[in-house]
């Protein structure tokens, strides 16, 4: 099983993300866990501590995406990242690369290739 934490300020987000995944998540594939922002995530992140992808936002209150991701490139470095923002100019995608983030996905969400992403980060889960 992928566990999956998603951490986005938009409570719609769960919902659909939520709905696209529910075959997913109903064959036990992902687990997904939703948190408003990065002081939330690392709460979740101690408490769930087999988690292996994070999903984030850049635009949160308390902490921001790029704080997460500085976080985990220091606390979590085998947690895959991807960011998921609205805000996608070359200063913030650079600011989040170096942050960390390994993969990129501009807002409104391209749920193909969202699925693709997940997809071979799971198949990559059952070889490790």
């Amino acid at each position: 099983m992928l566990q999956i934490l998603m951490v986005d300020d938009e409570p719609d987000l769960d919902l659909l993300i939520r709905q696209r995944f529910r075959h997913e998540i109903k064959d036990g594939l992902y687990n997904i866990v939703f948190c408003r922002n990065g002081e939330e995530a690392l709460k979740q992140l101690k408490s769930t501590p087999d988690i292996s992808v994070v999903i984030t936002d850049l635009n949160m209150p308390q902490m921001n995406g790029i704080q997460l991701l500085l976080h985990l490139r220091n606390h979590h470095p085998k947690i895959h990242n991807i960011v998921i923002s609205a805000y996608s100019d070359e200063e913030n995608v650079s600011l989040a690369q170096k942050a960390g983030a390994k993969d990129f996905l501009i807002k409104p969400i391209d749920f193909k290739e969202f699925e693709n992403k997940l997809s071979k980060l799971y198949q990559e889960s059952l070889v490790a």
